[in-house]
C-alpha cells in the first residue's frame, strides 16, 4: 500500500478537489451537523428517561414537551442535513468524473501508437468507465464517511467516558484491535482487488476485439473457440472476485458484530456496576443507547472501507496511465512552417520499436524535393511503413534527424506537422456518422460548399446524391454502409478538405478490386496535384510513375531511382519485379 500511494499520487488525489473546494465544504459541514445530531438524541433520550421520568415532579411535563421537540427537531435537521450532504457530494462527485475522464481521455490521445498497440481497446474502456466511477463513489464518500465515524466514535466515547470512565474504557478496550484487523484485511483485499481489475481489463479486451471482428470469426466458423477463451476468461475473473467476497464477508460481518458485542459488553459490566452502586439504571440506559448508536458509525465505516478498496485499485490503475510519458511529445518551444513546401530530408536515421532492441532501420539517409512523387519499394516487413510513420512522427527517431523545410520535425508542433503531412492508410476508419460528419473530419470548419466540392474532387459526390438522404446518410460503425472503394475516396475527400503539402499513400488501394482501384486512383492523382507525395504499393503501375524510387533491403536504403534506372541496374528491385512482388 505505502509503495502504491507515494507523496506525488497523494497529491494528485488531492488536487481533483480544488476546483470544488465550496462544495466540499459544504458536504462536509453538513455531514458533521448530521453525526453532531446523532449524538445528541441519545443524550436527550438519556435526559428524559434518567431525570424527568426519574424525577417526576411539578413543570415535569414541560420538560418533558421540550425534550420531545428538540428530539423531533435533531431528528428533522439530521435528516435535512443527509439529503443535502448526499446531493452535494454526489455532484462533486460527479463534476470530479467528468474532470479526470476529459484529462484520461485526452492523455490517451497523446500516447504513442505503441502504447496503443500493446494496450486494447477494452483496456482502455474499462479504466475510463468503471475505475472512474469506483474512483467517483472514494471521492465523494471517502471524506463524508471518515469524517462522520469519526465524530460519531470521538463524539459517543466522550459522552459515555463522563458519565462513567471504567465502563467506558472496559467497552471500548475492542477498538484498538479492531483497527488492527482492519489493516490486515485491507493488505489482502487490495491486492486481490488490483488483480480483479486486470482479469476484468484482460476480459473487456478479448470481449471487443472478437466483437469487433465477428465477420471474420463467423466466416471462419470460430464461435464456439471464442465463447470457451471468453468463458475461460469469465471464469477466471468470477473466481477472483469470489475470492473477494469470501475475504469482505470475513472482515465485514466481524466488524459488524462489533455493535452487539458493545452491547453485551455494557449490559453485562453496567449490571456490575449498579450491583456495586457506582452506576444509576438511567446512565446504563444511556449507555445502551450509545452503543446502538454506534452501528451507524460502524455501517458508516463499512460503507467506506468498501469503497476504499474499490477506488484504491481503480486510482492506482488511473495514476498508471496518467504517468505515462508520451513517446512522442510537443516540443517545449515549438516552431510552425507558415509556408511549407514539402522538402524531406532523412539524415543518418535508425530506428527501433520499444519492445525490441533489434533496429528495423539503420543509417537511413535520403532527399524528397518539394512537389516530388517518391515510392519505397521492398518485400514485406522490410520498414517501408515504419519511414512514412517517422515522416507523420507517429513515432521518433532513435538516432538520426527527420527534416521538413530543413526544419527537425522535433522542433515543429505536433499541429502544424500532421497539418503537413496528408496519409492514405490501406485501412480507412470511418466514424460512426453521416458522410458529411465523415468529410467534414477533414477540416472541422469547412462549409457546406467545401465538403460538396472535396467530394467531386474524391469522385464520391455522384454516389452520395444517389442516396435517399444524400451527405446526412449515416454510415454505420466503421463504415460498414460503404464499399471498400468507396471508404477510400471518403478518406480522399477528407485530404482535400485537410489540404495538406505532403502526401503518404500506404498501401492505399491493395485491399480493391481492378475497378475500385481503377476509380480510386484517378481521385488520387488529383490528390496528387502540387504535393509531395510518397507511395507503398506492392502495384508495378503505381510505383513506376514515381520521379524516384528508394528501395529498401538489409533495413537501409539499398539502391535509388527511376523504374527503368533501376531495372538496368539489375539489383535489388529488378530481383523485386522478376519475382513478382511488384506486379
Amino acid at each position: 500500500m505505502a509503495s502504491q500511494f507515494t507523496k506525488p499520487r497523494l497529491k494528485k488525489f488531492l488536487s481533483y478537489y480544488r476546483p470544488h473546494r465550496r462544495i466540499f465544504l459544504t458536504d462536509l459541514f453538513f455531514a458533521l451537523l448530521s453525526a453532531g445530531c446523532t449524538l445528541l438524541i441519545p443524550l436527550v433520550s438519556g435526559y428524559m428517561t434518567g431525570t424527568v421520568l426519574a424525577q417526576w415532579g411539578a413543570g415535569a411535563a414541560q420538560k418533558l414537551l421540550a425534550a420531545a421537540l428538540l428530539l423531533a427537531a435533531l431528528a428533522a435537521v439530521k435528516v435535512a442535513s443527509n439529503v443535502i450532504y448526499a446531493y452535494f457530494g454526489h455532484a462533486m462527485g460527479a463534476k470530479m468524473e467528468q474532470t479526470m475522464r476529459e484529462e484520461l481521455f485526452r492523455h490517451y490521445e497523446s500516447l504513442s501508437f505503441g502504447f496503443h498497440a500493446r494496450n486494447g481497446t477494452g483496456r482502455l474502456m474499462t479504466v475510463l468507465s468503471n475505475d472512474l466511477s469506483n474512483m467517483t463513489e472514494l471521492f465523494h464518500h471517502g471524506p463524508e464517511d471518515l469524517l462522520m465515524t469519526a465524530v460519531k466514535f470521538a463524539g459517543a466515547f466522550a459522552i459515555m467516558l463522563r458519565l462513567h470512565v471504567p465502563l467506558t474504557l472496559l467497552v471500548f478496550a475492542a477498538l484498538p484491535l479492531l483497527g488492527l484487523a482492519t489493516l490486515h484485511a485491507d493488505r489482502r483485499m487490495e491486492a486481490c482487488q488490483l488483480e480483479n481489475r486486470r482479469q476484468l481489463s484482460d476480459m473487456n479486451e478479448y470481449a471487443e476485439d472478437t466483437l469487433s471482428g465477428i465477420r471474420t470469426v463467423i466466416a471462419f466458423g470460430k464461435e464456439d473457440a471464442h465463447a470457451a477463451r471468453f468463458a475461460q476468461k469469465n471464469r477466471r475473473y468470477t473466481a477472483g472476485k469470489c475470492l473477494y467476497y469470501k475475504l469482505e464477508a470475513e472482515f465485514y460481518e466481524t466488524l459488524r458484530a462489533y455493535p452487539q458485542l458493545l452491547t453485551t459488553l455494557v449490559v453485562i459490566f453496567g449490571s456490575l456496576f449498579i450491583t456495586g452502586g457506582s452506576l444509576s439504571a438511567a446512565t446504563l440506559v444511556t449507555f445502551l443507547l450509545y452503543a446502538g448508536t454506534l452501528s451507524e458509525p460502524i455501517n458508516t465505516l463499512l460503507n467506506f472501507l468498501n469503497l476504499f478498496e474499490q477506488g484504491k485499485a481503480s486510482f492506482i490503475r488511473f495514476m498508471e496511465m496518467i504517468e505515462l510519458r508520451p513517446a512522442v511529445a510537443e516540443p517545449e518551444h515549438p516552431a510552425a512552417l507558415p509556408h511549407p513546401k514539402g522538402d524531406i530530408r532523412f539524415e543518418h536515421v535508425s530506428f527501433h520499436y520499444e519492445d525490441s532492441d533489434e533496429n528495423v532501420l539503420e543509417d537511413v539517409s535520403f532527399c524528397i524535393g518539394g512537389g516530388q512523387t517518391v515510392a519505397d519499394a521492398g518485400s514485406s516487413g522490410i520498414g517501408k511503413t515504419t519511414v512514412v510513420s517517422l515522416i507523420a512522427r507517429f513515432y521518433d527517431a532513435c538516432s538520426g534527424r527527420v527534416l521538413i523545410d530543413g526544419a527537425d520535425i522535433r522542433t515543429l508542433s505536433l499541429r502544424t506537422l500532421r497539418q503537413t503531412v496528408g496519409i492514405v492508410q490501406q485501412e480507412v476508419y470511418i466514424f460512426n456518422g453521416t458522410i458529411r460528419e465523415n468529410i467534414r473530419y477533414g477540416r472541422e470548419d469547412a462549409t457546406d460548399a467545401e465538403i460538396v466540392e472535396a467530394a467531386k474532387l474524391a469522385g464520391l459526390h455522384g454516389f452520395i446524391t444517389s442516396l435517399a438522404h444524400g451527405y446526412d446518410s449515416l454510415v454505420g460503425t466503421k463504415g460498414i454502409m460503404l464499399s471498400g472503394g468507396q471508404r477510400q475516396r471518403l478518406s480522399i475527400a477528407r485530404l482535400f478538405l485537410k489540404d495538406p503539402k505532403i502526401l503518404i499513400l500506404d498501401e492505399a488501394t491493395s485491399a480493391l478490386d481492378y475497378e475500385s482501384e481503377a476509380v480510386v486512383q484517378r481521385s488520387i492523382e488529383r490528390l496528387k496535384k502540387d504535393r509531395t507525395t510518397i507511395l507503398i504499393a506492392h502495384r508495378l503501375s503505381t510505383v513506376r510513375s514515381a520521379d524516384q524510387i528508394f528501395v529498401l533491403a538489409d533495413r537501409r536504403i539499398a539502391e535509388a531511382g527511376t523504374h527503368e534506372a533501376l531495372l538496368r541496374r539489375d539489383g535489388v528491385y529488378a530481383r523485386l519485379c522478376r519475382l513478382g512482388h511488384l506486379q
